[in-house]
Parts: C-alpha cells; sequence; structure tokens
C-alpha cells in the first residue's frame, strides 16, 4: 500500500484541529495534546520506566514519532541523559511550542532536537536513519483509517535496527467498551470515540504487527487511573450536579494506583523489531 492519505479531507481536518491547539495552548501549559495533564504524567514516568529497562547502550537513538509539543520529549530526554532523542512532528503550530521547551533545557541541546515530518511518509522525513526505539504516545490514534496505522508501523520497523523497540501509548477498542460498561452500571454516559481518533482492536493488531515485530506486549498501565477518575470520580461528580476538574486531586494521586483490570483503553504496546 502506498502510504498516502487515504482521506484527505479528514486527515486536513485533524492536523488543523491539532494546530488549532496549540495557537490556543499557553505556551507553558502541558495541555496541548491532553487536558489531563496528570495522565501525561503517568503515561511519561511509565514510558521512562520501559525505555530504562531495556538497557540501551549509551547513545542509542530514540524517535518521538508525534512528538506534539514536546512536553514529553523534554521529559524523557532529561531522566534518560545517556540517550539521543529526536521528535517529528506534522504540525508547525506544535512543533513551535517545542522552540521554548527545549530552549529552558540548555543541557540537553546536544542530545535533543525537533523536526517536521509525516509518519505516512517516515523515508522522506528519516532518509535511512533508524534508531533503536520509537515511541508513539496517542499519535497513531489520529491517522484515519487501519490501512494508514499498520502501514506506519511497517514503516516504524523498517526504520528500527534488528531488535530495536518500539514502544506505544495508544487506545484500544476493548479498554473503550470496559470502561464505558462501567460508567453505564454507575448511571453515567458513554464516553465515545472522538472525531479525530481511531481505536485499535487488540486481536487485529497482534495479527497485523506480527509480520515484522515480535515479543508484544499490551500493558493496561493506566486502568486504574480511569477507574478512580472516569468512573468513580466522575459518579461523585454526577451526585453533587458538579462538573469533573482535571486538576482535581483524585487525578493527581490515582496515578499512584497499581494498574487492575481493564478499564481503560489507554495502553502502553511493546514490541521488537523481529532479527
Amino acid at each position: 500500500m502506498d502510504s498516502v492519505f487515504l482521506d484527505p479531507e479528514k486527515s486536513g481536518r485533524i492536523k488543523q484541529y491539532w494546530s488549532d491547539r496549540a495557537r490556543s495552548t499557553d505556551p507553558t501549559s502541558a495541555q496541548a495534546t491532553t487536558y489531563d495533564v496528570f495522565l501525561r504524567d503517568l503515561e511519561i514516568a511509565t514510558l521512562k520506566d520501559r525505555i530504562a529497562a531495556a538497557c540501551l547502550p549509551a547513545n542509542s537513538r530514540i524517535l518521538d514519532l508525534g512528538c506534539g509539543d514536546g512536553y514529553a520529549t523534554v521529559a524523557l530526554a532529561g531522566a534518560l541523559p545517556t540517550l539521543r532523542f529526536l521528535g517529528v512532528d506534522w504540525s508547525e503550530d506544535m512543533l513551535a511550542l517545542c522552540k521554548p521547551r527545549l530552549s529552558a533545557h540548555p543541557d540537553l541541546g546536544d542530545r535533543l532536537s525537533f523536526r517536521p515530518g509525516n509518519m505516512r511518509q517516515l523515508s522522506a522525513s528519516l532518509g535511512d536513519q533508524k534508531f533503536e526505539v520509537c515511541l508513539t504516545m496517542r499519535s497513531l490514534i489520529n491517522l484515519t483509517t487501519s490501512d494508514e496505522q499498520y502501514d506506519t508501523l511497517r514503516q516504524i520497523a523498517e526504520h528500527l535496527v534488528p531488535g530495536g523497540y518500539y514502544f506505544g501509548i495508544e487506545n484500544f477498542l476493548q479498554g473503550q467498551e470496559n470502561f464505558n460498561r462501567l460508567r453505564l452500571a454507575m448511571g453515567l454516559p458513554e464516553i465515545p470515540v472522538r472525531w479525530h481518533n481511531h481505536f485499535f482492536d487488540e486481536g487485529v493488531f497482534r495479527a497485523e504487527t506480527a509480520q515484522y515485530f515480535d515479543s508484544l506486549v499490551i500493558d493496561n498501565f493506566s486502568s486504574s487511573y480511569y477507574l478512580a477518575t472516569r468512573i468513580i470520580y466522575s459518579a461523585g461528580c454526577h451526585l453533587l450536579g458538579e462538573e469533573p476538574d482535571y486538576f482535581h486531586p483524585i487525578h493527581q494521586t490515582a496515578g499512584r494506583l497499581p494498574a487492575i483490570g481493564d478499564f481503560s483503553p489507554i495502553k502502553l504496546v511493546s514490541m521488537r523489531r523481529k532479527l
């Protein structure tokens, strides 16, 4: 399959959505790519631990594909001082938010850089570069179809060294359905998949990626966080007639819970490029 926009009109609207989000976000804020900043911190901590556990050699190269405003990329580069990072995003407005973040950390200047690029056409953005790790954080779900998503994962494999790691925090339908069942049981409305997102199916994901990757693990790392914030806290707000607040202390503390169950669409995929 050629790596092209399969739905150019929708792809353009999605890109415009994120450009508008970038332009309307305070450059010092962490909310450009999600309003739930404590969930974002949990995602970053989870990725940091997973990368550290890989015991990569010094100067290994990490690609953050769909880096957005660079908040997570900067945090990971600061926490993993022996590794080199490249952040790539298709939105020039999001990349504009990366510049002040990077300038505030001059110690990262020789290990971290950002550039524009289209994940559907990775060779045009990266040439023949290969990386020890590729990361995505809720970026593949912004592709319009499953074909686009799996073709991008194929290209990611091509830009990893043999045995290189893919760590992706992406959304899956099974967790979405599970937490919505609990919301309905608590008298809450379902939370739909947003118009600009296309969630993965776990069974299809396993089958489609097996050609290029092995050692696949899907980790429900945010399940307890969603159970606490999107179900229990939301039910309490509903009883009180209040709107949920992303800065409520329950969001700040819920990330400390050990992960149980499968109550969140947001999962960590870990796999390795086949040798």
